[in-house]
């Protein structure tokens, strides 16, 4: 009976999350106009306005319900920062571009901008490159990461380096904070709970409750330098203290 409600749930939800596929292809599409067009402001407003209610559509028809806090922590949209949520599903992304409502640059693996349709997505989303298979392709990606936060951008790193195994918090490392201890930029630690259930408790239809709180920014350029190269646990321990306040989903 589990299994079957666990496929019948997954049919349910596809029917009312499909609608993702063609809003997002349309906000693909008004990006590329717009580029054409040399009309780059226009092209990134509508594109996200696109994306936008690509990610409530998708966290609301999985069955989330929504809880943000924080927001008032969030830093002038011209200021690059760097963004630091734990990591406990693939839902992470966007119910962090929902929360945050606005899209910072995240790194993407090398392989996915090979495949159709995503590549235009990644690019209009101004996500960095990244070659794990080789370091030049990672000190590339550094040096990209770096130019994109003098130049006002902003970056959203997932210190844990992968998605959680055991739904907790795994180790914050240090080294995917190399660009804030470069260049000083200030970090917003962000946490995430709940949003794995989302697919996880396909075989019900409760509503799972989603929490998200942006903490106040560290000022990196404050802090001594030797706490500059341990930042990974400095990050951890906003981010975990906070994830204890709120109810895990049973």
């Amino acid at each position: 009976m589990k299994g079957f409600l666990k496929v019948f749930r997954i049919l349910v939800a596809f029917i009312f999350v499909w609608p993702i596929f063609p809003v997002a292809f349309l906000g693909l599409v008004f990006y590329w106009i717009f580029s054409l067009l040399h009309i780059k402001k226009a092209a990134i407003a509508v594109s996200r306005f696109f994306y936008y209610i690509v990610c409530w559509w998708m966290l609301v028809f999985l069955g989330g319900s929504i809880h943000v806090e924080g927001r008032e922590n969030i830093p002038p949209e011209d200021e690059g920062v760097i963004y630091a949520p734990n990591h406990n599903s693939i839902c992470d992304v966007p119910l962090f571009y929902y929360a945050l409502r606005r899209f910072p640059s995240m790194m993407a693996k090398a392989e996915l901008f090979k495949v159709p349709l995503v590549h235009g997505l990644l690019l209009s989303l101004g996500c960095i490159k990244i070659g794990r298979q080789s370091a030049h392709g990672v000190v590339e990606a550094i040096r990209k990461s770096e130019a994109r936060i003098k130049e006002g951008g902003s970056l959203v790193i997932f210190p844990e380096g992968t998605r959680s195994k055991t739904g907790e918090i795994a180790p914050f490392k240090s080294g995917a904070f190399k660009v804030a201890e470069r260049t000083g930029c200030r970090i917003v630690p962000v946490m995430i709970k709940n949003d794995r259930y989302l697919l996880e408790s396909a075989g019900s239809f409760r509503i799972v409750p989603l929490y998200i709180k942006i903490l106040p920014p560290i000022d990196v350029s404050s802090l001594s330098p030797e706490d500059r190269k341990n930042l990974g646990p400095i990050v951890e321990k906003e981010v975990r203290a906070e994830w204890e306040k709120y109810p895990a989903f049973k």
